[in-house]
Order: structure tokens, then C-alpha cells, then sequence
């Protein structure tokens, strides 16, 4: 049977503003390990499209005495993430600034909600900023793997602050940061509710920008991994660019005709 798209949680979409923001105050000299794999998450999700489920801590519950995955989706592991330089890949165990100058990178799905699996995502490096999210997985990966985790770690893992145990970002974590780069930025003033912003904004603001920079329906649905149009759900009418020249559009005067009528 065909698994549609699940309806998705109706969240204001954000700007790549609060993607910066975010960026820029978990990235500070002193920020711990902690906080810069939040603003790194936060990068990968926005221009990946990426589900809260696919990069954050694993939801689990109790089936029967037994703990079990609350969902299908498997999160991202090390594994699941490759580089390229020149159309060539790079080994995940280079150095640190071999993994930051590659120019694209793919992330591999395993498994996602709606039941698709083995599905691959590239994007290319945005040279002149450091909130890329080429630089983002390299940083991710070089972290993890140069601290003794594997390629079965998540993504989304760090060391506690006596390097001693493994931790992973959690979705409410996401959340925080997210509504907190909305208030910094201030876009309370164009109507953006923190109230109303959550991780899904993300993927949200991640199609938004697509469609507003001139992406096609098949490119922002391939790209977010949608079957359906449910995307259209996240591009909101909140956004005043999609609306600019509708009424100037409206106003020309055309003639109808009733072609039925013979």
C-alpha cells in the first residue's frame, strides 16, 4: 500500500536570518560542544529540508517491557554522510580542513515516515559563509569521529562537558534556539509568533526560500522528498512576496468567454 505524506504540523516558517543568528551566538569562541551541534543541526536542517525526527535524539517508548523506536525514521548517523571535492569523494576521516574546503555533500536516508528508504539529498557549499551546510557535516563528522565516535554515531551526538559520555541534541532543544533567533532578529514585527515557530520551521523556511529564489514545484518536492503537494502547506501566505503583484495581476482586463455555450 502507498504511504502518502502525513499531514505536517502547520509551523510558521523562518528566514535564513534565523538560521544566521543562530549560527552566529552558538559559534562564539567560547561556545561549548554542545552549542555549536545545535547552530550545526540548525544549518543542515535548513537547506537539507529536514524532519525533527531525522537529526535529533530518537524518540522511544515501551512496548511489552521492551524499549522500541517511537517512530520508523532512522536519524542520521556519520555513515550516512559523504563529501566531494572536484566530482571526488573525500574520506570522512580527513582532516579538518580538507572536509571544509570540499564544495558538495550527500546525505543518505535510510529509512523516513512516509516509508521511502535509500534516498539521497546533495547540496553544494556556499563558499563565503561558514553557516554552509558543507561545513556544517564537516565539522559534524571531523567532531564525532575525532573523538572517538564511529560511523554508527548520530548526528546529532556530543561529549558532555567531561568528555566522558555521549549525549544527542533533542528536538525541544531545536525549538529553543529557533524561537530564540526569531525574538533576537526581532520578527515579532513582521507578525512571525515565537508561539507559533517550531522545529519544523526549519523545513518550513528551507522550501519557503526555495520557492521564493525561483525553484520549480518538481525541485522543492524532490529536494524536501515529497510525494505530494502537502509542501504547499508550508508556503505560507505569511510571506508577503508571494501575494506582491496578485491584485496589479487581478486589475487587467481581459475578456471571459463561455466555450461550453454552442
Amino acid at each position: 500500500m502507498r504511504r502518502d505524506d502525513p499531514l505536517p504540523i502547520p509551523q510558521l516558517a523562518v528566514p535564513i536570518a534565523v538560521v544566521k543568528k543562530v549560527f552566529a551566538l552558538t559559534h562564539q569562541p567560547n561556545s561549548s560542544a554542545h552549542a555549536q551541534t545545535i547552530g550545526d543541526l540548525i544549518t543542515i536542517a535548513f537547506f537539507f529540508l529536514l524532519r525533527v525526527g531525522e537529526y535529533t535524539k530518537p524518540r522511544r517508548t515501551r512496548v511489552n517491557g521492551v524499549w522500541k523506536s517511537a517512530t520508523r525514521t532512522k536519524q542520521f548517523t556519520v555513515e550516512n554522510v559523504g563529501f566531494f571535492k572536484n566530482d571526488k569523494n573525500v574520506k570522512r576521516k580527513a582532516t579538518l580542513n580538507d572536509l571544509l574546503s570540499c564544495d558538495s555533500v550527500t546525505l543518505r536516508i535510510s529509512n523516513q515516515k512516509n516509508g521511502r528508504m535509500g534516498q539521497t539529498m546533495h547540496v553544494k557549499a556556499i563558499k563565503t559563509s561558514r553557516h554552509c551546510p558543507v561545513k556544517a557535516l564537516a565539522r559534524r563528522v571531523y567532531y564525532i569521529l575525532s573523538n572517538g565516535g564511529s560511523d554508527k554515531t548520530l548526528l546529532c551526538d556530543y561529549l558532555d562537558k567531561d568528555k566522558s559520555t555521549w549525549k544527542s541534541v533533542e528536538a525541544k532543544e531545536i525549538i529553543k534556539h529557533v524561537r530564540a533567533g526569531v525574538t533576537i532578529c526581532g520578527l515579532q514585527d513582521c507578525g512571525i509568533d515565537p508561539d507559533l515557530v517550531g522545529a519544523h520551521s526549519l523545513r518550513a523556511g528551507g522550501a519557503m526560500a526555495m520557492k521564493l529564489n525561483g525553484c520549480s514545484t518538481e525541485e522543492i518536492m524532490k529536494h524536501g522528498r515529497w510525494r505530494s503537494l502537502t509542501f504547499m502547506m508550508y508556503i505560507h501566505n505569511q510571506i508577503a512576496h508571494l501575494s506582491s503583484d496578485i491584485s496589479q495581476r487581478m486589475n487587467t482586463d481581459l475578456p471571459f468567454v463561455n466555450i461550453s455555450n454552442f
